[in-house]
């Protein structure tokens, strides 16, 4: 080979090899839907006097919520910073809490005799400790709150504020609801019921946190069975029948952006925290843009099953479940190992969302009928009494004293049936 002829083909093999390794290592751009969503996400700016009061919920009786919710939530941004989202090892600072309460008068309204059993109480407010009081205070307090928006930044560390305090702050209004329908005030127990309803509906409309969403669902269907509860027992006067659940307040929205933007970082932060061999098999087998491109499709999806009515939800159930998406080939090997962790199932987040219209309906039916036994005729001619679901199907009793709908999903405890 004459030495010209070599040196071409020099070039050319060495043109081959860098245009090769340009393509094995080449890495996708940010897909639109992707940039959209974490651009929303690092937008979402500001101070949210709600976060910080419910950051701090659990403070002493004599002490500040949104002091101690500020506190905690500048030590965690210190821990934070400088630290990629794949560190866990942070741990909340021990501090005094409100004692959270608990006991037989805090039992499942829905479990069987537990709502019987606070009937037999004599004086429930002779039993609810003061701490008690300024937990339901404070919960109120947060419900009447129009700011909320989480502080904190990403992190497979991020504290939850301590949501069994709302829970539980929930329980001792609604105790105090009871006490007070029985002391003749049906009136102002029935409108404290309805003001709880709208509040909680307005927090779950700004609800960027997704445990968070799921105990405003919670909370909300609570609501509708205490005041079916009350009302059936003679202790309220009639409810009125709330609007219809919106798609704003089902909508996944906001919760589902951060937990995407939250995974996204995971992503393509792994590289940084892996060294030598590591590094090197992750450059040669890992396409962090790729993987996170393709993870959003299960969140994106529970998303606009959120926002479908109930009808449609029910038919989109219907399809087969994709399987774990798979992008880049053996390019990106170490990604699609990532990908095809089980993660939980997405949509039954949105079905509890639309289990919310499901209660909302049967507090229309059950609010309707008069007490004692009713056929299937008295049903038949009551618009609410078709399923959300299937709306060929009606409501039907249980067996138990409950009326109850169908879903297309495994239900919460009690979450598509109200007592008669």
């Amino acid at each position: 080979m004459r030495p010209g002829q070599a040196a071409v083909l020099i070039v050319c093999l060495s043109a081959l090899l860098f245009v090769g390794g340009y393509a094995w290592l080449r890495d996708e751009p940010p897909g639109a839907q992707v940039q959209d969503w974490q651009q929303q996400v690092q937008a979402a700016t500001g101070e949210s006097r709600a976060y910080l009061f419910l950051n701090g919920i659990d403070a002493p009786f004599d002490e500040q919520p949104e002091a101690l919710g500020a506190d905690r939530l500048q030590h965690y941004e210190r821990w934070h910073a400088g630290r990629g989202v794949t560190n866990s090892d942070y741990s909340v600072p021990s501090v005094a809490s409100l004692p959270l309460p608990e006991g037989r008068l805090f039992c499942r309204i829905e479990a069987p005799g537990c709502f019987d059993s606070l009937l037999a109480q004599a004086d429930l407010g002779s039993r609810l400790a003061p701490d008690w009081f300024a937990l339901q205070r404070r919960y109120w307090d947060f419900l009447n709150m129009d700011d909320y928006r989480t502080l904190t930044s990403v992190s497979v560390a991020e504290p939850l504020p301590r949501l069994t305090y709302i829970y539980a702050g929930q329980r001792v209004h609604d105790l105090l609801m009871l006490q007070i329908a029985r002391d003749g005030q049906a009136d102002v127990a029935q409108g404290g019921l309805r003001e709880e309803l709208r509040l909680l509906r307005q927090q779950l409309v700004r609800a960027d946190n997704l445990v968070l969403k799921m105990l405003l669902g919670r909370l909300i269907s609570d609501n509708l069975e205490w005041q079916v509860r009350l009302y059936r027992h003679g202790l309220i006067p009639l409810p009125s029948v709330p609007e219809p659940f919106s798609a704003a307040e089902r909508s996944l929205l906001k919760p589902m952006q951060r937990e995407f933007y939250g995974i996204a970082q995971m992503y393509a932060q792994v590289p940084e925290s892996v060294s030598g061999r590591e590094y090197l098999g992750l450059l040669l087998f890992f396409r962090p843009q790729m993987t996170i491109n393709a993870s959003l499709t299960p969140y994106a999806r529970a998303v606009e099953l959120s926002q479908l009515e109930p009808d449609a939800f029910a038919a989109a159930l219907q399809e087969p479940i994709p399987g774990p998406t798979s992008v880049g080939g053996i390019r990106n090997r170490a990604g699609n190992i990532l990908l095809a962790i089980a993660g939980p199932d997405m949509r039954l987040y949105a079905g509890r969302l639309h289990d919310l219209e499901v209660k909302r309906r049967l507090l229309a039916v059950v609010v309707s009928l008069p007490p004692g036994p009713f056929d299937a005729e008295q049903l038949a001619n009551m618009p609410d009494t078709r399923n959300p679901y299937h709306p060929t199907q009606l409501a039907e009793p249980d067996g138990r004293g409950q009326l109850c709908f169908d879903g297309p999903h495994e239900a919460g405890f009690n979450g598509r049936c109200m007592p008669l």
